[in-house]
């Protein structure tokens, strides 16, 4: 018989997160093992369109924090009604209202998908947080995306719960891109930048970067949900090889035209575009930053975030060929093999379930 599983998240717009979970639980995946429940708060997007058939989904239709009440409610009441064995909450305040609608006999699982000390996203709530939840939580079970975001975590909160280390996945679609990098001198660079336009992904700094590249045959296209126009308004004034794209559904095939994926971040979970990425055999070029040299290793060049100049002669260099991009993203693509497919993802979260239910 399989166990009953309660997935919770705040929305269903396009993110990391949301992304991830939607594939989790798209055909072949997690329904082949377990009944699959999923309740998102708002903000519906075509990602629900990708789901398995048998998930059930649950529209809560979130309408603020005077709406906090009726929500911890319907969520007791799908738990209760459905006679969910599990569940499992993906972000905040998500995992909270999850935490407070879950009975102390079921387990709660919650993935963690920042690098806790580094999100400031949460303002004051982060405090309020880790009172009522983390330190709450001894049947809650929290999941972080690398062994750096967990030693991070524990460093940062005093957790009465288990912590696992799972890795996000990628679709295995990425793995059947087929990109054209042969070892022929480049003559140009074209470079890929994917995330939303907000602050943490530090856009702004690759606009400095290509103000020293002007008069060289590298461009630059940002995909990304936000406001386009301060960018667009700095890459007028300033003449930039740049193009801010806006949201894509269609990353597999855009991503094999482009020569270089390039990250700025200020930091990271698991970014789930750099590891698709190297699933499509593009090679990587990110910021020098802990949580990504430490699950991407030695399979990207790597570049500071204080000296824009510096960082365009490092992308001056991949043109004149002095760095090696086309082995590099051989071997990146042998790691992500190893390290990304959503068939290992599976394997090692129903471990994590049945340890929870012990």
């Amino acid at each position: 018989m399989k166990i009953k599983v309660l997935h919770v998240i705040n929305s269903m717009q396009p993110g990391g997160a949301e992304v991830m979970l939607t594939n989790s639980l798209s055909p072949g995946g997690l329904c082949e093992h377990t009944e699959n429940h999923l309740a998102y708060f708002m903000a519906p997007s075509y990602l629900l369109g990708n789901l398995d058939k048998n998930v059930k989904v649950h529209f809560l239709d979130y309408r603020g924090a005077k709406d906090i009440f009726r929500l911890i409610y319907r969520l007791k009441k799908i738990i209760q009604e459905n006679n969910i064995d599990i569940v499992h909450s993906h972000l905040n305040p998500a995992g909270v209202y999850a935490h407070f609608a879950c009975p102390k006999n079921i387990p709660q699982v919650h993935t963690v998908h920042t690098t806790y000390s580094m999100d400031n996203s949460q303002g004051k709530f982060k405090s309020w947080l880790e009172k009522y939840f983390y330190l709450t939580g001894k049947n809650a079970n929290v999941i972080l995306l690398s062994d750096f975001t967990k030693e991070d975590f524990l460093k940062s909160v005093t957790f009465k719960g288990r912590a696992f280390v799972l890795n996000n996945f990628v679709p295995d679609i990425f793995f059947d891109v087929q990109t054209d990098k042969s070892q022929q001198p480049l003559r140009q660079i074209k470079l890929i930048a994917l995330g939303t336009l907000q602050p943490l992904k530090n856009f702004e700094y690759l606009l400095k970067v290509f103000s020293y590249l002007k008069d060289y045959p590298v461009s630059l296209d940002i995909f990304g949900r936000g406001d386009k126009a301060p960018y667009e308004a700095v890459i007028k004034k300033d003449g930039l090889k740049v193009r801010m794209m806006g949201h894509t559904e269609n990353l597999k095939d855009i991503i094999s035209g482009h020569d270089l994926f390039i990250m700025p971040s200020k930091y990271e979970g698991f970014p789930l575009s750099v590891f698709e990425a190297m699933a499509a055999g593009v090679p990587l070029m990110l910021s020098n930053i802990a949580p990504l040299t430490a699950i991407v290793k030695n399979n990207a060049v790597y570049f500071e975030l204080d000296d824009a100049a510096k960082t365009a002669q490092q992308i001056l260099a991949i043109l004149k060929n002095e760095i090696d991009i086309t082995d590099m993203a051989v071997k990146a693509k042998q790691y992500a093999e190893k390290t990304v497919r959503r068939k290992n993802y599976i394997k090692n979260l129903l471990d994590i379930y049945e340890q929870a239910l012990q």
